[in-house]
């Protein structure tokens, strides 16, 4: 029997901007292809692209309401806009309370979707195993159902339409490589901050461990977990600075864990022997590293990814076009020598013209 619970629904239009939260998820991990490439055809899902007239309904399902899927939502939004606005499309957005009822809310939030006949349901999920009845049947009535932000997907799932996502292990890689440049010789010892154990921890955990692997000098001396927050990543780095005074270095996976971390150096007056390093590129985490105090970041392409999915449900439902199975976007390491070069529109929605 499939479980329902409350939901809240909102529909937004192109005028409409949506509050950024501080929280992130625990999807499994470890996409295989390069960043920024795609592979596969949309040959592989049981679906066939439609030739439907706008405006069609598309449903944004997030794992919770953040930082990062609201820069998703944002890079969804402006490619409606360039694709007409109104005209084109209605966005209706249905998230979850929060990132822990994720899979209690979902099976409820995708079944009034499917009853509403929306045109195509743009999904994060935490578990795709257990959101498959829901594809399937959202599928089986023609609704096709596009995944980003999933590091990883079921090979046996047809009813998917792409997965627009990006590599969860080489962005933390990238982080580690970063390390080995900033650190060639000095012997090092590094704290991690880790999030909800799980695969997506662990797919960011190997990489930065691989990367660092053959570096006798880089010692992980500690490697706790802070759920994601920023207040744990605080109460960690505490810890760990008591059992590790000589510390030089810490790591959180998710910036906020970074932030946290952050915190802690300060209070400790340790900024100048500490240093700290991230992973989303979130706003909080820029604006440190222009202020001198966070080192370095990598940024996940959030922004990218909406408007790779905006553009993948454009051609599959309105223009009748395959889609390729695998979008992944690029990562890119953004550090003190280089954060002025980001854009900071790359948070915010911005208003776009439609094209032609």
């Amino acid at each position: 029997m499939k479980k329902r619970v409350a939901a809240t629904w909102v529909t937004v239009t192109a005028s409409i901007v949506l509050l950024a939260g501080c929280a992130t998820s625990n999807q499994a991990g470890g996409a295989a292809s390069p960043a920024g490439t795609s592979s596969g055809t949309s040959a592989a899902t049981s679906l066939q692209p439609t030739r439907k007239t706008g405006p069609i309904t598309i449903a944004y399902v997030p794992i919770a309401t953040n930082t990062s899927y609201n820069m998703v939502l944002a890079g969804l939004r402006e490619e409606i806009d360039r694709d007409g606005g109104d005209k084109f499309a209605k966005l209706i957005v249905q998230a979850p309370t929060s990132n822990d009822t994720s899979l209690q809310e979902q099976p409820n939030i995708l079944e009034g979707l499917i009853q509403q006949k929306v045109d195509a349901i743009a999904l994060s999920t935490e578990d795709q195993d257990a959101m498959q009845p829901y594809i399937k049947e959202a599928a089986d009535k023609g609704i096709p159902v596009f995944l980003f932000n999933q590091a990883v997907v079921s090979k046996n799932d047809p009813y998917y339409v792409t997965n627009v996502s990006y590599d969860q292990y080489r962005a933390s890689q990238e982080i580690g490589e970063w390390t080995l440049k900033h650190y060639p010789q000095e012997n090092t010892k590094i704290a991690v901050i880790e999030g909800y154990p799980g695969l997506l921890n662990d797919q960011r955990l190997n990489g930065f461990k691989d990367a660092i692997a053959k570096a006798p000098n880089l010692q992980i001396v500690a490697s706790q977990p802070a759920d994601w927050t920023r207040a744990k990543g605080q109460s960690v780095m505490e810890n760990i600075l008591q059992a590790h005074p000589d510390v030089q270095m810490v790591y959180g996976l998710y910036d906020e864990m970074a932030l946290g971390a952050l915190a802690a150096v300060k209070g400790a007056g340790k900024l100048d022997q500490v240093t700290v390093v991230g992973y989303d590129n979130t706003a909080d985490a820029n604006a440190s590293i222009k202020a001198g105090q966070m080192q370095a970041t990598v940024d996940t392409a959030a922004k990218a990814m909406g408007t790779s999915l905006g553009k993948s449900i454009g051609s599959f439902v309105v223009e009748g076009k395959a889609v390729p199975r695998s979008i992944l976007e690029k990562t890119k390491v953004y550090d003190q020598s280089n954060i002025d070069t980001f854009n900071p529109d790359d948070y915010v929605y911005v208003k776009q013209q439609p094209k032609g």
